[in-house]
């Protein structure tokens, strides 16, 4: 993209080239086209929105509207804005994203808020472990809000996934034992580091079924289809995971998942299934949408 509208590259202020970003994206069906305008032009010049905001009268150099209109048309294209700027926030806590891992979303916060109201309620250190951390989300959170002398792990079989996970936790001088496997093989395989089991087993995996990947949002599609492809019916993780928890989980230990606005009803038969699991709820997201299951292994607790 050499111009944009007629302009030469370099001829455009920031308020300027906010509004024409703010046009093509919304003519590619973005929704927040504005703020991701502003975000995107934040990233070019090395600032934050807040510093665009208040030089919009600031002329770009030409190598800044080169390099801004660069990602303006991979955005445009379906590049997630958080591939883009490398960055996601969640729980207030400032993450590397890249296409290796899952884009954290607000869902998944409610997952960790679930978490960390039982641990309020339970002020004790908690032994707990992270399936499938990706970019370490779920496990970073749990290491900065849970209470002092907690220890979390976290596993994931994509070592990609794990370098940024452990990225993450060296920016953020925050605590976890990283393990490279599947689900909870590492610690089952593991008995010196399983010991008497743990509080807790927290998940986010992939629910999507299959066949509907291919209809998912072009942004969502770049995503890894490892953290996104549930199989046939989106429990296909959910069956060893639910299996493998009971084997790792103290007896009264918690087994935290988020899972699809549908699929209540399969994971708590799944639970229901596997017998070693009581007193277990269904939470909404704050769209009213099913979005976490909590189970109790051996005995309810949190009722």
């Amino acid at each position: 993209m050499a111009e944009v509208n007629g302009r030469p590259p370099g001829g455009l202020t920031c308020g300027q080239a906010v509004r024409q970003g703010e046009r093509l994206l919304a003519a590619a069906g973005i929704g927040a086209a504005r703020l991701e305008a502003e975000v995107l032009l934040a990233f070019c010049l090395c600032t934050d929105r807040t510093g665009v905001l208040q030089n919009l009268h600031r002329p770009l150099l030409p190598r800044q509207t080169a390099g801004y209109l660069h990602y303006l048309g991979r955005r445009a294209g379906g590049e997630p804005l958080q591939y883009l700027t490398g960055c996601q926030e969640f729980m207030s806590l400032p993450l590397l994203v890249t296409p290796q891992v899952l884009i954290p979303r607000g869902d998944t916060e409610v997952l960790v808020e679930a978490v960390l109201e039982l641990a309020r309620r339970d002020p004790r250190p908690w032994r707990v472990v992270d399936v499938g951390t990706g970019s370490g989300a779920i496990a970073l959170s749990l290491a900065r809000y849970l209470p002092d002398g907690s220890e979390v792990y976290a596993t994931d079989i994509s070592p990609a996934a794990l370098a940024v996970a452990r990225e993450n936790a060296g920016r953020l001088g925050l605590t976890v034992r990283f393990l490279a496997g599947d689900l909870l093989r590492p610690l089952l395989d593991s008995p010196g580091l399983l010991g008497d089991g743990f509080d807790a087993v927290i998940s986010n995996p992939p629910y999507i079924p299959t066949g509907l990947l291919a209809g998912l949002p072009a942004d969502v599609r770049h995503e890894p289809r490892l953290a996104l492809d549930g199989g046939e019916d989106g429990l296909a993780v959910y069956r060893p995971l639910i299996d493998q928890a009971a084997g790792v989980l103290k007896r009264g230990g918690l087994l935290a998942v988020e899972i699809g606005w549908d699929q209540a009803l399969g994971v708590t038969g799944l639970l229901g299934e596997q017998g070693g699991f009581t007193g277990i709820q269904v939470r909404p997201d704050l769209a009213g949408r099913d979005r976490i299951v909590l189970a109790w292994r051996g005995e309810g607790h949190g009722e």
